[in-house]
């Protein structure tokens, strides 16, 4: 019984000896999803996996930190796949917002993380669209800015299409405004669904201010 038992024992550290020391079960192929705007060869670079080593012997938590530190990504998943291959899949971070500082324009994802900046002149196409942020202190720490980000992010498309520059002073004054210099009185990023269904009706009606804040009264003028 007992030598049965060792032999159990030495085949199997035998076997991980093997997956470790070897190139038996080491990496061959890297799958990369949820990737789009974050070239696949800028994510294998950061990975640093060199071909051939063996699965075992690759930390993921350490390649994923390493993988996050992108800036356009928000986070990052490495998982093994044996025999030969390592699975990487990739959140990218959401351009909700845009701060202007001077000369130069902040991009800010949902979180409100501040994760690409371009000259004022030099904003590509793709981001001028954004609508633009003002807050006394923009940032992931500032609970106003994680509200207002929390509330545009949770907009319909046909609303957030129209929005061109979101204010608050703080996270119970959110505001936005729309195209043709209509303003939306928000309040605070609770409620979110129930506030754009109630904007939603009020937008046919003509006006220069729509108040949703509490989507049972909303008010209009």
């Amino acid at each position: 019984m007992l030598l049965g038992v060792g032999a159990v024992v030495i085949v199997v550290v035998g076997l991980v000896l093997v997956a470790f020391f070897t190139p038996l079960m080491s990496v061959r192929s890297t799958t990369i999803e949820g990737a789009k705007g974050v070239q696949t060869g800028e994510i294998l670079h950061a990975a640093d996996v060199a071909s051939g080593t063996p699965l075992l012997r690759v930390d993921t938590r350490v390649v994923a930190q390493r993988i996050a530190a992108i800036p356009s990504i928000e986070s990052a998943r490495v998982q093994r796949e044996y025999p030969s291959s390592l699975l990487i899949t990739v959140v990218e971070r959401q351009p909700t917002a845009s701060v202007v500082d001077g000369d130069k324009v902040h991009v800010l994802d949902r979180t409100g993380v501040s994760y690409l900046t371009y000259a004022t002149r030099g904003l590509p196409g793709e981001y001028a669209a954004l609508p633009v942020f003002t807050t006394p202190n923009p940032g992931p720490s500032d609970p106003t800015t994680v509200a207002a980000m929390k509330a545009t992010a949770g907009l319909p498309d046909d609303i957030s299409e129209q929005v061109t520059a979101i204010d608050a002073s703080s996270p119970v004054d959110i505001k936005f405004t729309l195209k043709g210099n209509r303003k939306v009185v928000w309040g605070d990023s609770a409620r979110g669904d129930e506030k754009a269904r109630t904007l939603g009706y009020l937008l046919p009606r003509k006006a220069s201010e729509y108040n949703v804040s509490s989507p049972d009264f909303p008010a209009v003028k």
